[in-house]
């Protein structure tokens, strides 16, 4: 997923349903998201348009390869189940039947269940130094009608995990982009197993409710086009667990006022000063992906479809 650092800071209201409008630098820079590939009406009043996860770049400038792992949604569930690895769909087997887990989901969340999830999310980080939720963030998603929720939990009630993921109806696709889980605090091994067996079966259950919302395609929401970080090699393999097909499209950043050259030019090179490996991440990523086993199995398409 893409760091909380490479965020824009989005403190400013939703500006069209679906998009998101920002400013930065004390309202310096004005700043309009959008994703896949919907057109802005109008980018007047703006200094940066940042495209997500375009099937063709905006123009020859700003753009880097994005790579995800999509699977079709118009399968039947038992196909989604079949197409998986048997170590996954052992998982959600386990969680859906011996142990008993269900899950719940949330199309359009109230402000308790907002705070709810940020509480679980800020209590439960992924690692030390995990900068706290962005609550105003969350609730803007929410207002521009691409927020939902959803979580896992034991028979006795207790959240395991809990997913937060953007639907985006015009395109049909939707892509978790938080997930938080209680596995880092889970002291007995069968626990943690069993928590992942959780996450397992929340995805798959993803999938059905989805598909039965219209929704065509499950974007995983990235997976690493690199040899050399053996933890995100890691993530890759629990991704490809679920099936579906790798996915090539691209991330862009078009300047549209000389206010967003400059900034994009300064932001250039504060990387080029002060962080170097996010530097060499970005030049990675104007790479197409080495060749790899995994390959051999997974599909690679670039029209998203």
């Amino acid at each position: 997923m893409t760091p909380a650092d490479s965020r824009p800071d989005r403190s400013q209201p939703v500006s069209l349903e679906g998009r998101l409008s920002a400013t930065r630098l004390g309202g310096w820079v004005r700043i309009l998201e959008t994703w896949f590939d919907d057109e802005p009406e109008s980018l007047e009043g703006f200094d940066l348009w940042i495209a997500h996860r375009r099937s063709r770049p905006v123009s020859d400038r700003g753009w880097l390869y994005f790579y995800t792992i999509r699977n079709d949604l118009s399968a039947t569930p038992e196909a989604l189940l079949a197409g998986m690895r048997k170590s996954t769909m052992k998982g959600i087997k386990a969680a859906m039947n011996t142990l008993g887990f269900s899950c719940a989901f949330s199309a359009a969340p109230s402000a308790a269940e907002l705070a709810a999830f940020a509480d679980f999310y800020d209590d439960n980080p992924l690692g030390p130094g995990q900068a706290p939720l962005d609550r105003g963030w969350l609730a803007r998603l929410g207002q521009a009608g691409l927020l939902h929720l959803s979580r896992v939990q034991d028979g006795a009630g207790e959240i395991l995990v809990q997913h937060a993921l953007q639907g985006h109806r015009r395109t049909g696709i939707v892509q978790p982009f938080l997930q938080v889980s209680t596995y880092k605090t889970a002291a007995d091994p069968g626990r943690v197993k069993a928590i992942g067996d959780a996450n397992r079966l929340l995805y798959y259950s993803e999938f059905l409710h989805f598909k039965e919302l219209g929704f065509h395609t499950y974007d995983h929401n990235g997976w690493y086009s690199g040899l050399e970080d053996a933890k995100r090699l890691q993530i890759n393999l629990f991704k490809e667990g679920f099936g579906g097909a790798v996915w090539h499209g691209y991330d862009c950043q078009e300047a549209v006022s000389i206010r967003g050259r400059l900034f994009l030019a300064l932001k250039q090179l504060k990387r080029r000063l002060l962080r170097p490996e996010e530097l060499k991440d970005l030049e990675r990523r104007r790479q197409l992906a080495p060749a790899r086993p995994e390959e051999k199995r997974l599909n690679i398409v670039e029209d998203g479809r």
